[in-house]
């Protein structure tokens, strides 16, 4: 694998769903994400976070990601007719083994460029959207929080943790049901206590002796 995930960000995309996922893969497999968008304009996240892209479209190279990511979006009238961004999304028919997650609204995307097209999905969509989009196939809709079919992977807005394990466990790597599961009921103190071990000890004392006792 190339160890980073590609995620591709619009107006009003939601941070919050794909945060779990990018702290996962950073700090559980070394995988970080690369941002990619149709310009390298900061974008405003549904959160008012605004986000600078490292990358545009034109720059993706199938070869150099384990995955695409599409984070859902609070607001997609402007996004939805992006064609810069469907374009980019077509071209993944050509390479029907790359895989893809979308999380909350974010399979509409796939649903317009055709992704989507005799698959399986989940999303967050209102049910009346999904019966009233004429590029969805509503009959292909499952009310369920993870939906994977093929080598897209799609899920439900609040169902953030379990689409990053999902996706982890996608890719072949050994993911915990525990993962970023939060503060346990039977917490103890010890639970708290983290202990550097020789190399690490060795980074830190070179980095921060100037403050040592």
């Amino acid at each position: 694998m190339t160890n980073k995930i590609a995620l591709v960000v619009y107006p009003q995309f939601s941070m919050q769903e794909i945060a779990t996922l990018s702290g996962l893969f950073r700090w559980y497999f070394d995988s970080p994400t690369v941002v990619f968008s149709k310009d390298l304009k900061p974008v405003l996240s549904e959160e008012g976070i605004q986000v600078l892209p490292e990358k545009t479209y034109d720059a993706f190279r199938v070869a150099d990601y384990d995955c695409l990511i599409l984070p859902g979006c609070s607001d997609f009238r402007e996004s939805i007719g992006d064609e810069a961004l469907m374009r980019f999304l077509r071209q993944f028919k050509q390479h029907p083994g790359f895989v893809i997650g979308a999380i909350c609204a974010g399979p509409i995307y796939l649903a317009r460029a055709g992704l989507l097209e005799d698959r399986k999905f989940t999303s967050s969509l209102f049910v009346e959207m999904i019966e009233r989009f004429s590029f969805i196939q509503a009959e292909n809709m499952v009310y369920a929080p993870i939906v994977e079919e093929g080598n897209i992977l799609t899920a439900t807005g609040d169902a953030y943790r379990e689409f990053a394990i999902a996706m982890a466990r996608k890719l072949g790597y050994q993911c915990s049901d525990r993962a970023y599961a939060g503060v346990p009921f039977d917490w103890k103190p010890e639970t708290y206590k983290h202990n550097l071990n020789p190399e690490g000890m060795a980074q830190f004392v070179e980095a921060y002796g100037a403050y040592l006792r």
